[in-house]
């Protein structure tokens, strides 16, 4: 593999842009629907050194401007003022790989050119040229409308060597290689050969200088740029110009990325700031001097140690959100320094939120790369000139200028709103990058991590889209085919989905539950589907809890009769204990009854007397065991027996039966699960007075959900954190206080939490009228006595993971007496799954609720692909206010109809499509192609006694009809693809690495791709091989074997080439053609030697 990348011709970069848009309305990968149309009514139109700049925004020097392609891209998408990849005298470099982490803030090591100097000045000439064939080609209205500014570095003498000044000087004016690029095109593009092409390409420049180099070479740099070579200059400031004490202060402190380090060097070697100021206000007077512009660039990225490790070396570069508050202080300083009369280039965290601020506080161009290497990529450009739009027009403002009339002011606001933002702040993103754990492979990647994160599975973007499209009786069906609880899990699930939905890359998941709650709500009540073929066969369930109903559902749908004996009075289990500000009642009925009316029988007041198998004996085919753990754990800690002391199961149970005990107050909780948190929240409202819980890990170890906890804060309840009680104390006999000490966190425990450790001395007392113990539950299983169900040490039934068999034949467990007190959601997944195994015992077809089959339209899909482009916040269900939550009414509303298809557009289809290694590669070096999903039954070969056989037979299959290649010729491992493929695995490595070149295949070692002519060459472990297209079928050879196929890929005639051991597999023949196929197909524009575009 090569970390290399190769620079691709003009006139096959230009027909690869025809080609694409002809054949699927896209050019590099970005469909026509993301390009950004030119209006001469825009608002954000200006001029930069007195050139035209339709919009003020563009990619930052870095890896979105080093290829001519990348150029385009951002031009494509809105990007009007290029900042040239920085450029050196020095281009014999070796860049670290992997140099990109962009998973959150970013960080990376890639500082400068990977090109030759005189190859970097070639692809921005190219870029130049094409951008105005396409201007030209895509029938843009008026001037095109775009600067480049050359970005150079890093010291005087090379900034004034030979070379540097050649490559200055091709900038400056490239009417000789114009020159000949018209000559292409004419003779392969007649119809652009006589468009406008001006031959100077840029006439200003930013100086990027290394961290450290001296303040007197600063300013020699600038005046050479500015008198010897008559270039209008911005000089990039680093952002340590604040100071060690305020940078450090904003990130610790007020931002809370307390593990960054920032060696003192990095402050020691940098430009004080009060050098910066006379520099600035010398070259200022230098560029007045010459009729030139001289301005700053705000700013460099912010050198620090390698503390994350995710990329080589011992230093790296912030950039990314965590820079922009730091940026905004350090623009507020200068701008107030030069009373607001100083010209400045932005770059430092910016994103399409914070762009129109940015403009408003005085910024003549705005430019990012760390927002453009997220999900989204280039066409999130897109959203920065919406929002800037939409802002211009909320302030009146006519222009940039009107923007901007308050710039000191709005710098004022802006950098302390950046302060206080949660956006810019270390938490912002707690759920981490949205993966699964599978690997990655050749095919077949498109993964929703939502849905896979779900324990049954649900399709969550089949049901958002149904939502968008106003159809919640289709939705709802949907959710039915997988979720026998959908009223129950749209209000109480804990939502694991939404800790893995791709929406977490750019703001906020999207409102999963809130949406499955809508459904239920407006989704009318659906049509019982068409009851199974009746297969006299029967099925005892022990428990109605969620596991016990869930198998119930499913067996049912699929011709089971199913008896449910549970001992308590009403069903539901657990669920019975939620309390109804959380879930109500009414909900829980509604789900029950629907299973009650698919024939589901449910015995109250039945407790199973003896073994659970005996079932077996009174003519059931199977019995499923899904009671949960009913008993609680006990503190085992002096004064916690007698009056004024509640398990939190026993105090919720009593509430929901209408029985409110009695408490003293101050009420205390202690535990820190969900169950801990409706005790709290509950005995507030029976009390009216806050209620203080006590958890003895820190809040991140807590297992109650975030929400839950949040809640708990919201109604003014206490959470005391660290803290770990010792006993309770009594006065005469009544509770009056709970005696604690504080802890700390010491190595993990088994659970991978760290473990509690007492502070010595450090022991206090919280006063306490009543406490709620809600510590855990604890198996009783008393009913199991003299069964052969097998018990682990843990006490729960040691049942197959995979099918709940749990000893005994024909009987299955699953729920929490398996699992240990677990979600709803994981107690349906058991049930389903127990459902499915008994109905592969007893013979009869497993069924689920019937739900048509999504297919998304053009305009959905294009909906999607815009979606994936934008920052869209979420919409929240309407609270109840704290003031009103006095009683048991339900807190959170359900959202109306429009909000409901809003939050659901939200949603980026990644059951569909995926394009995640597509939308974040700079170079454009992955991209998606079609193919026929197939299933192939492949011989597998043998050599024996000279001759060829087939063995065995192996199946081969494709599933989806999108698929991902990778064009190794433009890809230098940065590992952007890999941060944020939905798998653990790498597309630069994983996928088909497709070649372009046929000399750098040849010296590849694979495994490498190379297409040409109806053929497709492969390159692995040192073999190479062929597949053929020829008339009746195809040929595969290698080294051994040669085999024709037939065009429906059967074995038409195998020869043996030479012998070999052990067997070979005909998948890489296969692979082949589906590569050859795919390509060919829908990306033949790629294929040199194709017609001219």
């Amino acid at each position: 593999m090569s970390d290399r990348m190769r620079v691709q011709p003009f006139e096959d970069l230009l027909r690869w842009a025809l080609g694409e848009l002809k054949e699927k309305d896209a050019i590099f990968g970005i469909p026509r629907s993301l390009f950004h149309v030119p209006r001469a009514d825009a608002p954000y139109r200006g001029e930069f050194v007195g050139h035209p700049l339709a919009t003020p925004i563009g990619p930052a020097a870095g890896p979105h401007t080093q290829l001519a392609q990348n150029i385009v891209a951002s031009w494509l998408c809105g990007g009007r003022f290029i900042e040239l990849k920085t450029v050196q005298a020095n281009d014999e470099l070796q860049i670290p790989r992997p140099c990109i982490d962009m998973a959150d803030e970013g960080y990376n090591v890639e500082w400068s050119q990977e090109l030759k100097l005189d190859q970097s000045a070639g692809e921005y000439v190219k870029a130049w040229v094409l951008i105005h064939v396409l201007h030209h080609a895509l029938g843009f209205p008026g001037p095109v409308g775009t600067v480049f500014n050359m970005s150079v570095g890093y010291d005087l003498e090379g900034i004034r060597s030979p070379r540097m000044a050649a490559f200055m000087d091709r900038l400056t004016d490239a009417s000789p290689e114009i020159a000949e690029l018209r000559r292409t095109l004419r003779r392969n593009f007649p119809r652009f050969a006589e468009i406008e092409i001006p031959s100077r390409i840029t006439d200003n420049v930013t100086l990027s200088t290394m961290h450290g180099c001296p303040p007197d070479e600063i300013e020699k740099i600038g005046r050479h740029l500015l008198v010897e070579r008559g270039l209008h200059t911005f000089v990039k400031l680093n952002p340590t110009l604040l100071g060690k004490e305020e940078v450090l202060g904003i990130l610790h402190d007020r931002l809370g990325f307390r593990e960054i380090a920032i060696p003192d060097r990095v402050f020691g070697h940098d430009l004080p700031y009060d050098r910066a100021v006379e520099l600035i206000t010398a070259l200022d007077g230098v560029a007045g001097r010459e009729g030139l512009t001289f301005g700053v660039k705000l700013s460099n990225t912010l050198a620090m140690a390698n503390h994350k490790r995710t990329l080589p070396g011992d230093e790296v570069y912030m950039s990314g959100r965590a820079l922009y508050p730091i940026t905004m202080a350090l623009f507020r300083r200068l701008a107030r320094e030069f009373e607001g009369d100083l010209a400045v280039s932005y770059a430092g965290g910016a994103d399409s939120v914070n762009v129109p601020t940015i403009l408003a506080c005085g910024a003549r161009t705005v430019t990012a790369a760390s927002d453009l290497l997220k999900p989204g990529g280039y066409a999130r450009l897109g959203g920065w000139l919406e929002n800037l739009e939409g802002a211009m027009r909320a302030r009146r403002a006519r222009n940039l200028d009107e923007l901007a009339q308050n710039k000191l002011a709005a710098l004022d606001r802006a950098a302390e709103e950046a302060l206080a933002a949660p956006r810019y702040r270390k938490g912002y993103f707690p759920d981490g990058l949205p993966k699964v754990t599978s690997g990655l492979a050749l095919f077949d990647c498109i993964t929703a991590p939502c849905t896979e994160a779900c324990p049954i599975g649900q399709d969550v973007p089949s049901y958002a889209c149904r939502i968008a499209r106003g159809a919640a009786g289709e939705a709802l069906a949907g959710i039915l085919n997988q979720n026998p609880l959908p009223g129950v899990t749209g209000y109480a699930c804990p939502h694991p989905c939404e800790r893995r939905c791709t929406r977490n890359n750019y703001e906020q998941a999207v409102g999963i539950r809130a949406l499955k709650r809508f459904a239920v709500e407006r989704g009318g009540a659906p049509v019982l589907p068409s009851p199974a073929p009746a297969t006299g066969r029967k099925v005892a369930i022990v428990g109605s809890g969620p596991s016990g109903l869930s198998a119930a559902y499913f067996l049912s749908l699929s011709g089971v009769r199913v008896t449910v004996f549970e001992k308590d009075g009403e069903p539901g289990g657990m669920l019975r204990l939620a309390p109804p500000f959380r879930l109500p009642r009414s909900v829980v009925g509604a789900d029950i009854q629907r299973i009650r009316d698919l024939g589901v029988e449910i015995v109250l007041d039945h407790p199973v007397a003896g073994p659970p198998e005996g079932l077996l004996d009174d003519g059931f085919a199977a019995v499923y065991v899904g009671c949960g753990f009913q008993g609680e754990a006990k503190l085992g800690i002096a004064g916690e027996e007698g009056e004024g002391v509640w398990g939190a199961l026993s105090f919720l149970r009593a509430v929901a039966a209408g029985r409110e005990p009695a408490l003293g107050s101050p009420v205390v909780v202690i535990g820190g699960g969900n169950t801990a948190m409706d005790a709290a929240r509950t005995a507030h409202r029976l009390t009216g007075q806050p209620v203080t819980v006590l958890y003895r890990r820190s809040r991140a170890e807590m297992p109650a959900e975030w929400e839950e906890v949040e809640d708990l804060l919201a109604e003014g309840n206490a959470l005391l954190e660290l803290v770990s009680p010792e006993h309770i104390v009594r006065r005469s006999g009544r509770v009056v206080g709970v005696a604690c000490v504080r802890t700390t966190l010491g190595a993990p425990g088994p659970d991978g939490r760290r473990s509690p450790i007492p502070v010595p001395g450090s022991g206090f007392e919280v006063p306490a009228g009543a406490v709620l113990v809600a510590v855990g539950q604890r198996p009783e299983m008393g009913f199991l006595a003299g069964s052969r169900i097998q018990i682990g040490k843990d006490g729960r039934i040691a049942a197959d993971p995979e099918t709940g068999a749990a000893g005994p034949t024909r009987v299955y467990a699953g729920g929490d007496a398996v699992r240990g007190p677990a979600t709803i959601v994981a107690a349906c997944a058991d049930g389903r799954r127990a459902a499915a195994a008994i109905c592969r015992e007893i013979g009869i077809p497993f069924r689920s609720w019937p739900a048509p089959r999504l297919t998304l339209s053009r305009d959905e899909m294009g909906r999607a692909k815009r979606a994936r482009a934008r920052i869209l916040p979420r919409r929240s269900p309407a609270v109840l206010p704290r003031e009103r939550r006095t009683g048991f009414d339900l807190v959170e509303a359900t959202l109306g109809a429009e909000e409901a298809r809003a939050e659901a557009s939200r949603c980026v289809q990644c059951a569909t499509f995926c394009d995640k290694c597509v939308e974040v590669c700079p170079n454009r070096s992955n991209l998606a192609y079609a193919v026929d999903p197939l299933r192939w039954a492949l011989p597998v070969l043998a050599c024996r006694h000279g001759t060829l056989v087939a063995v065995r037979e192996e199946a081969f299959e494709v599933r989806q009809g999108r698929q991902i290649v990778h064009l190794d010729d433009l890809c230098n491992e940065c590992g952007n693809c890999a941060t944020f493929c939905v798998h653990n695995g790498k597309p630069y490595r994983d996928k088909p690495r497709l070649f372009l070149d046929e000399e750098a295949f040849a010296r590849d070692a694979g495994p490498a791709f190379f297409i040409r002519h109806g053929s497709v060459r492969r390159r692995e472990g040192g073999i190479e091989s062929t597949l053929a297209v020829e008339e009746g079928g195809m040929m595969f050879e290698d080294p051994f074997v040669t085999v024709a196929f037939t065009p429906d890929i059967r074995v038409r005639e195998q020869t043996l080439k030479q012998p070999f051991s052990g067997e070979r597999s005909l998948r890489p023949a296969a692979e082949m053609l589906v590569l050859l196929r795919g390509v060919t197909g829908s990306l033949s524009f790629l294929i040199r030697g194709g017609a001219d575009g």
